[in-house]
């Protein structure tokens, strides 16, 4: 038996593992107690992850689509099949017409590739990931505030915080792994302030828990960033001597007094108070935020409103300090790094600057004029695709047909497509509409790089060869070559791939450049930026410096905004979505592996018991959710940690996202996946997740 180490393919600690191998397959796995940041420490799913790789439900042929049922076929008419339905769409009708859908648990090196291809193989400026759904407000919001997108500091300094605040993020669920006990450390001398209208199982009696009303966090944060200059608690010299804008910030939060804050957001004015007095008063804090704050259609101005508070109390550049966004993917954080946005080329760069437009082509060795400009985001893709304006797509480590609001919409989008190819290991519900899938590699069979929550870049090494007979950057290069791009994507591994990509990033915001796959493991991970050989990496930025010009970070004047459709009248309360920790993203995995599966067979949706009472809810008996989407029957479950108003729903099942709208941030494009309004009432047995009403759709589920 042998061993080989790497990384967990689901959450963005990437806890490390060892995977056992014998006989060309994977037959099990040990703790690698060595490992960065985790020590061998693994949650369920990273304990049965290995087990994908050789399930029974793996594609191992491509498959095409011959009067309307996909049949296998060989390789090679796989790939020419695929590549022809492109050309036909860029002949026909330009290469607008053709998008690519990348994800956020891609490697690297996968990352790179998806970009590169959809820019110079098909000519498209249409490229994006499903981490739009994800991180996007978060990295909107770093990059106004201080210049650049990554977690200023690492997770580790919350072993020296006094005080923690935690927002929108179930941290039991989505961040299991020693996370949970630096928040125990920062408890044994200090106080963990959660904000979030539903308390996840971290969270302790001894926690100041606001329970915001959904929709309200720039009311909360300007209303902390008030208290916090009431008590005198601003860090003047800090304001002073690093930041610009501060009193345009406070002036916009000066109406926000504790009593309005408590009437516009059901937050008692005391602990409103408490909260700004702990972050003032602690000369070590962190603030933490994640997709409860983010994933509203006001999401980046959340994000910068609680910066601002952050700001106000010098939280940036010291030692068990900072303010950091908790990513949601394996890869979220260097998946949106190297070129896979519809607004950015590799190491960070935008799309629309003349100067990294000519870095990048010299490295591509094509014109600047050759690289198409900035594309139409995740959603918007789907809107142009269900218009007709978008006919050809290819998706690769996502399934849309799952995760993305407005499911009605997105299913007829699918279907209307021309031309449609999924690069998947499994047949996703997307890959039921595709014209061709080619069936892709698990984390266990590939190389390359993955960038963590906290901007530190690990390697992963494929344990076994890929089961399909060709890898997925194998994939790449042969459609390219089809395409007549391949002289640009002559890789045959991450690795080769790897020497490209830190070699276009040099001297751009997300620097790679003086990284080496050989001192990325024997480092144990190397923090980004990194400009040379020798380099030590950066664990904590900001110093001394933010990354604007002038070395200064922003704070941004926020003026609270509601949702496009509130809450009331037919529609009394607010469903949001999220994770539980059994599964990951849209279950693609996780759903067909038994061990998972018996711990979350189904989805639901919790009520609270008051709640449940007002209703009429029977135990034992399914409830029907109503949006303005769509109709859903579910099981349901009592929870007393959720506020009276909200209703909280799994979003790993093809259910959830048939309630919700694809309402956009208009500076993110972020889905207001968190707030929902919808209908709650008893419903007579019915089969888990049967939908019952599709509003305005004739789709069927």
């Amino acid at each position: 038996m042998e061993q080989v180490l790497t990384h967990c393919p689901y959450c963005a600690l990437n806890c490390g593992l060892k995977l056992n191998t014998a006989g060309g397959e994977v037959v099990g796995y040990e703790r690698w107690k060595q490992s960065p940041f985790s020590g061998g420490a693994l949650c369920s799913k990273g304990v049965t992850a290995w087990k994908q790789v050789h399930h029974p439900d793996r594609i191992l042929r491509p498959l095409v689509r011959r009067n309307g049922e996909l049949e296998e076929t060989t390789w090679e008419e796989g790939l020419d099949v695929a590549a022809q339905g492109f050309i036909d769409v860029r002949r026909r009708l330009g290469p607008e017409a053709n998008a690519v859908m990348g994800g956020g648990s891609l490697t690297n090196e996968k990352a790179y590739l998806v970009g590169k291809f959809a820019r110079l193989a098909l000519g498209t400026p249409h490229v994006d990931l499903n981490g739009r759904m994800c991180m996007s407000s978060a990295a909107a919001a770093a990059t106004r505030a201080f210049g650049l997108d990554r977690a200023m500091t690492p997770l580790d300094e919350l072993a020296h915080a006094q005080v923690a605040m935690v927002i929108g993020a179930n941290i039991s669920s989505t961040y299991p792994v020693k996370v949970p006990r630096l928040l125990d450390k920062v408890r044994r001398h200090g106080r963990v302030i959660v904000v979030d209208p539903r308390g996840g199982r971290f969270v302790e009696r001894a926690d100041l828990h606001l329970a915001l009303k959904p929709g309200t966090d720039a009311i909360l944060a300007n209303g902390l960033l008030r208290a916090v200059a009431a008590l005198g608690l601003v860090d003047r010299h800090f304001v002073d001597e690093r930041t610009t804008g501060f009193e345009e910030a406070l002036a916009a939060a000066d109406p926000w007094t504790p009593y309005r804050v408590e009437d516009a957001t059901g937050v008692d004015a005391r602990s409103l108070v408490e909260a700004a007095r702990l972050l003032g008063s602690a000369k070590r804090a962190m603030v933490l935020h994640a997709r409860g704050s983010e994933q509203q259609t006001s999401g980046t101005q959340n994000v910068l409103a609680y910066i601002n508070v952050a700001l106000a109390c010098g939280l940036a550049g010291k030692r068990g300090c900072g303010i950091v966004p908790l990513t949601g993917q394996r890869n979220g954080q260097g998946g949106r790094e190297h070129g896979q946005r519809c607004d950015q080329l590799p190491g960070a760069r935008s799309i629309e600057n003349p100067d990294h437009r000519r870095q990048v082509a010299a490295v591509w060795g094509v014109e600047p004029e050759q690289i198409p400009g900035r594309g139409r985001s995740f959603v918007d893709v789907f809107d142009d695709a269900h218009e007709g304006k978008v006919a050809g797509m290819l998706t690769i480590s996502t399934n849309p047909a799952v995760s993305s609001p407005d499911l009605h919409k997105v299913r007829r989008a699918l279907s209307r497509l021309e031309h449609l190819v999924v690069i998947d290991p499994f047949l996703s519900e997307t890959a039921k509409y595709a014209s061709v899938v080619l069936p892709g590699t698990t984390f266990a069979e590939e190389d390359g790089t993955i960038t963590t929550t906290d901007g530190r870049v690990v390697r992963i090494d494929a344990a076994v060869g890929p089961q399909p007979g060709r890898g997925d950057i194998d994939i790449f290069r042969n459609l390219a070559n089809r395409l007549g791009a391949g002289r640009q994507f002559s890789f045959v591994n991450g690795r080769e791939v790897f020497e490209e990509l830190r070699s276009v990033t040099a001297g751009g915001p997300a620097d790679y450049s003086g990284m080496t796959w050989d001192g990325i493991r024997e480092r144990g991970g190397i923090f980004w930026p990194c400009p040379k050989e020798g380099h030590p990496g950066t664990p904590m930025l900001y110093t001394e410096r933010f990354a604007h010009p002038d070395g200064r970070a922003r704070f941004h004047p926020v003026t609270p905004v509601e949702p496009p459709v509130v809450s009331g009248g037919d529609y009394p309360l607010v469903l949001t979505t999220g994770r539980v920790l059994a599964h990951y993203l849209s279950g693609n995995q996780t759903r067909r592996i038994e061990d998972q599966n018996a711990k979350a067979p189904e989805v639901y949706v919790e009520v609270h018991p008051g709640t449940a009472t007002r209703f009429g809810l029977r135990p034992e008996e399914p409830v029907v959710l109503t949006s303005r989407q769509g109709s859903v029957e579910v099981p349901w479950r009592e929870y007393d940690g959720l506020r009276r108003d909200t209703l909280f729903m799994p979003y790993h099942w093809p259910v959830a996202n048939l309630l919700t709208a694809d309402d956009l941030d208009p500076t993110s494009r972020i889905p207001g996946l968190k707030y929902t309004p919808v209908k709650l009432e008893p419903a007579t047995p019915a089969p888990v997740g049967r939908e019952v009403v599709e509003v305005g759709s004739q789709a069927s589920q």
